[in-house]
């Protein structure tokens, strides 16, 4: 399918590796032009040097945390000096704890709200304007915890749960503007040195168990399968889709 990409400009955030990476790559093979962040000053830049060697001048990368307003700044600087328009945005990042407490900790809770919530939370509103202007399109990247009891720390999943209500009621507020926000929810992802990864590590007896008794499709989830659908739902060919709430899971919250 041709999405007619060409000459857009995307930032995605949290796009050092994992589902993150694979929607930049997927925008950049469209033809688009694409800025990636991440926190690790090493991931970040060997990435650009990949991705520069077979896109150019169509990546650029900012390193460093979202949260932070000197970082969204120079991401804008890029867009000014060099794009000066923008047509989306994939908020994508994110943290998880390696170790959380009971689902009654108000510390876990805070920490992941701040973690989770609050860097897509800036990161979308810093950009919002830019994208009213071009009549855009915002997807957020959530997680299948915020729908179910799966076992997920509770300020994860309450965190991703903000996201998810915070996606609807931008959805609402900026169609006006012709601008669509639509939030994909993912349920197991495995990358190299990603989450599942590390589990499998520890125990691998135990998840691959827990993936046949818990998974319809019994595997788990690719990066590229959520990278094409919010590479779609950035694209014109979703025209008239906002609001939405995808999951991309195998089956698992209907079991």
């Amino acid at each position: 399918m041709n999405l007619n990409l060409r000459n857009k400009n995307f930032i995605v955030s949290g796009s050092s590796k994992g589902i993150g990476l694979r929607i930049a790559e997927n925008l950049l093979n469209e033809g688009a032009r694409v800025i990636i962040t991440g926190r690790s000053k090493k991931q970040i830049k060997i990435q650009f040097k990949r991705l520069n060697f077979r896109h150019g001048l169509k990546v650029s990368y900012v390193e460093g945390d979202i949260r932070n307003q000197s970082v969204l700044k120079k991401i804008n600087n890029i867009i000014k000096k060099k794009w000066k328009h923008l047509d989306g945005i994939v908020a994508n990042a994110g943290a998880i704890k390696d170790k959380s407490n009971s689902f009654t900790s108000e510390k876990d809770f805070y920490w992941y709200q701040e973690n989770n919530f609050l860097p897509s939370f800036k990161f979308v509103n810093f950009f919002l304007n830019e994208i009213k202007k071009t009549q855009g399109s915002i997807v957020f990247i959530s997680s299948i915890a915020s729908l179910k009891d799966l076992g997920a720390p509770f300020g994860y999943a309450s965190s991703k749960l903000s996201l998810n209500f915070y996606s609807k009621l931008l959805a609402n507020r900026v169609a006006e503007y012709n601008v669509k926000v639509n939030n994909i929810v993912p349920g197991n992802i495995y990358f190299k040195s990603g989450n599942w990864d590390k589990k499998i590590k520890k125990n691998s007896k135990k998840i691959k168990k827990m993936i046949k008794n818990k998974v319809p499709l019994r595997r788990f989830g690719k990066p590229e399968e959520i990278a094409d659908l919010a590479t779609f739902l950035l694209s014109s060919k979703s025209g008239f889709i906002t609001g939405s709430e995808i999951v991309i899971d195998g089956g698992q919250i209907i079991k």
